[in-house]
C-alpha cells in the first residue's frame, strides 16, 4: 500500500506542477499522467540515490542547495523518458524544469506529511 501512496502522491505533485509553471506543459489523460508518477518513483528509488552520492562533494560544498539542481536533473530525465514513451509531459527550457522540480518536492513533502507515507 506504500508504494502505491507514494506514486499517486507523486502524480498530485507532478499535477500542481503542470497547473502552477507556466513552461511545463502536459498533453496526455490521466493514465499517461499516472505513467509518468511511476517512472519518476523508479527514478527518485534508482537514480537519485546515486547521483546524489557521486556528487556528495558538491552537495557538501554548497550546504545541500545542490539538491535543487540534483531534482531539477532527476524532472530531466523523467521529461526524456515521458518523450520516449509518448506520454505527453514537455517543458519549454530548463528554469521551467527547475521550478517544477521545486514545486514538485513541496507538494510530495506536504503530501507525504499529511497521508504518513513512509519512505
Amino acid at each position: 500500500m506504500g508504494i502505491l501512496l507514494k506514486v499517486l502522491i507523486n502524480g498530485a505533485a507532478v499535477w500542481a506542477a503542470i497547473q502552477v509553471v507556466d513552461g511545463l506543459q502536459f498533453n496526455g489523460d490521466w493514465p499517461a499522467l499516472l505513467v509518468i508518477a511511476i517512472v519518476m518513483a523508479a527514478v527518485n528509488a534508482f537514480v537519485r540515490p546515486l547521483a546524489t552520492l557521486f556528487s556528495l562533494p558538491l552537495v557538501v560544498l554548497t550546504l545541500g542547495l545542490f539538491i535543487l539542481f540534483l531534482n531539477a536533473l532527476m524532472l530531466s530525465l523523467v521529461l526524456w523518458a515521458s518523450d520516449q514513451l509518448g506520454l505527453g509531459l514537455t517543458s519549454d527550457e530548463f528554469s521551467s524544469t527547475f521550478l517544477a522540480a521545486l514545486i514538485i518536492s513541496i507538494v510530495s513533502w506536504i503530501l507525504t506529511a499529511l497521508f504518513g507515507a513512509d519512505s
